[in-house]
Order: C-alpha cells, then structure tokens, then sequence
C-alpha cells in the first residue's frame, strides 16, 4: 500500500523533531552537567523550543482532522465509523507506548532513571487534569497523553453533534474544531496565573485539558481545507507571513515568562492565554503554505522522509538513550566540553538508528495488522482537482 505525503508537512514534523532533540541535549548534556547555565539568552532560546509542540499538536489535528473528513464522508454508522478510527490509532500508537511503559520501569529498577510509575500511565491520564508526580517517571509521555484523547474525543464530539446535525457534515466538524478550541481557552482563563515558566510549563502547558485547542487548531485547518478551498488555496504566503508573527509574538510571552521582572505586565496574557493561542493560531495559519510545497527529490527529502516515518520511535527512544549514554559513559560535570561533543553526536546516531530498528521491526509491523480489521483512511491534504468534484452535504 502506497502512503501519500506532503512533503511540507514532513518539514514541519522533521524541524520540530530536531528542535525537540536539541532542546533535551540541551537539558541533560549542557544544563544537567553544569556546561551551561538556564539564564538570559540561553533560558530563552531553551523555552522557545515549545513551539515545536506546538508545531506537532496543531499538525496532528489536521491530519486527524482530515483523516476523519473522509472516514465520515463514507456510508456507515458512527458507531463503525468511531470503531475504525479508534482501532487505527491505537494500533498504530498504544503497542509502542506500553513497549517503552517497560523500558521505562527496567530504567528504575537499575537505578539509571528516577521517578515513580502510576497506574494513570496505562490509561493516558498522568496529566489529563492535574500536575504529573515529580520526577517524572515517563515525563516526555504527556504529549502523547494529550494525543490520545484528542484521538477519543473528537469522535465522540462529532457523535453528539450527529444527533442535531447531518453525520460529519461540515457544520459538525466545523462545531467539534471551536468546542476544542474555545474550551480549553477557557479553561486556562480560569485557571490562577502562573508565575514563572516552570509553573505555567507543569499546570498549563503539560495538562491535556488545557492544550486540547492545539488539536483544535488543526482539525479548523482541515476543515478550511475542505469546505473554504478559495480561502485555503488563497494568499498562502500572506498567511504565512501572519503565521510566523504570531507565532512569534506567542514565542515572546513565553520568554516572558522566563524573564519574570519584565513578564509582569504580561503574566496573566503569558501563562493563560495568548502564549499557547497564537503558536496554534500561527501554525494553522502556515499549514496552508506548507501543503502547497513540492518534493524535488536529493538527500533533504530523503532525510525529510525518515525523520517523518520514525518520529514516533524517535520521540519515544532519545530519553531512554540519554539515561543510557550517561550512564555507559559516565557523563558529568568532570566531563571535557570536547568529549561531550562527541557523546551527543553518538547519541543522535544511535537515536536514528534504533528507531528506524523499532520502526522497521515493531512499530510498523504491529501498526499494519490493522488493515485486517479496518479500512485505511488518507490523512494527504485535500488537492483542488478533488476539491472540484460535487460536495456531499452538510
């Protein structure tokens, strides 16, 4: 089976990948051994990385959001279209989760990682309302944790929408992408102002019900996508212009927060509000740009590809391998800047290696043994050509 992508949305998936990588080398291989300092330039440089989540969440969104487009288009029930859905994202995301669940406990049990397992983590809830236990005992997991229940909410949304509306119709995608935004806003309105990054990083930014808006974001992309094509194919540089500013303006009240004495205006906008909104907003905003590249072949997009096909191995393999290399290597403060250098450059090595062996002989064979019990959906952008044909009604 042919998979179709976009190689504009690989950049976007490749580029947050790398910015996450370098963020956590930062952490463990620089911060963790006392080579560099979380102040000034390098605290801000450091925070700006969450955009890259950002970039990932709201990337997610469309492409479920497009997914679900199509599987709801097709004649069925909600309850076959819901099932479909659901078996294809657990299937492709849970084995990987609960294999590295284990490796996460063996890490404990030998003492090269801390923190204190929960039953919460088979479930995906450590950090669906409150603050995870510290330290964290699979502390990248809450990302995935905030995926996963987009992936069960979304169906359920449109569910209770297909009561008082046509099944999947555009009005019901286009409710469920402001319910998914707009509640989540809300939420963090409510919630008490945080005052400093770490604090607004624990009780905002890493709990699922007050960052489902990212996903928002991208189903509302998805929906543009299909239903306004003279706005989504329109002005893409335009809208990519807007995007990075206010990317870049979200980016801003994050470095805020780091900075309190300056952030003090701005701490009720920074850590409620506008922070996450305008990263999700801004990369809503370049999606359509992004789609509207082309692959012109060569190393990038090879690269481009892997980076894309072994992300979710990636994301789920660089931690334990950080724990690992310091370990073998005995990395620390008495460690030579020179000798680190060199340690993080094996570390990525093996990073790409052993995930393209987990890709390759787990993740995807486990992942394909849905096509025995569903049908696949395309996740592809949808073009003008198909754009054309009569739309079904709404």
């Amino acid at each position: 089976m042919t998979i179709n992508r976009n190689i504009g949305l690989d950049y976007l998936r490749s580029v947050a990948i790398i910015i996450v990588l370098a963020n956590h080398c930062l952490f463990e291989f620089f911060f963790g051994t006392g080579k560099a300092e979380f102040a000034g330039h390098v605290a801000s440089l450091s925070v700006s990385a969450v955009i890259a989540i950002e970039w990932l969440f709201v990337l997610s969104g469309y492409l479920i959001g497009t997914m679900m487009i199509r599987s709801f288009e097709k004649p069925g029930t909600w309850i076959q279209r819901a099932r479909d859905f659901w078996l294809r994202r657990w299937f492709r995301t849970v084995p990987n989760y609960y294999l590295f669940v284990i490796v996460n406990l063996l890490l404990i049990h030998y003492g090269l990682s801390k923190g204190a397992f929960e039953y919460k983590y088979l479930f995906f809830s450590q950090n669906l309302a409150t603050v995870e236990l510290k330290p964290h005992f699979f502390g990248e997991s809450w990302s995935l944790a905030l995926d996963e229940w987009f992936y069960f909410v979304m169906p359920v949304l449109l569910g209770i929408l297909g009561l008082f509306l046509p099944m999947g119709g555009k009005k019901s995608f286009i409710l469920a992408s402001l319910a998914l935004i707009l509640l989540p806003m809300l939420g963090r309105l409510m919630h008490t102002t945080p005052v400093d990054f770490f604090q607004w990083d624990d009780q905002i930014r890493r709990i699922t019900i007050y960052h489902l808006d990212a996903t928002g974001w991208g189903v509302l992309a998805a929906v543009m996508n299909k239903w306004y094509p003279d706005w989504w194919f329109a002005g893409v540089k335009k809208k990519l212009v807007v995007g990075v500013l206010c990317m870049a303006a979200g980016l801003f009240f994050v470095v805020s927060l780091v900075h309190t004495t300056f952030m003090t205006p701005f701490r009720f906008s920074a850590g409620n509000l506008l922070s996450i909104t305008l990263m999700a907003g801004g990369t809503f905003l370049v999606i359509p740009w992004l789609t509207s590249l082309s692959a012109k072949g060569g190393a990038l997009t090879w690269i481009t590809a892997r980076l894309s096909l072994y992300s979710y191995s990636i994301y789920l393999v660089h931690y334990p391998m950080l724990f690992l290399m310091k370990h073998w290597f005995g990395i620390g403060n008495a460690t030579s800047i020179e000798a680190t250098w060199l340690y993080v450059v094996i570390w990525l090595a093996l990073v790409f290696v052993i995930s393209g062996v987990i890709f390759n002989v787990f993740e995807k064979p486990v992942s394909d043994l849905r096509d025995r019990f569903t049908k696949h959906v395309d996740a592809s952008p949808f073009s003008k050509t198909a754009l054309s044909r009569p739309a079904s009604k709404s």
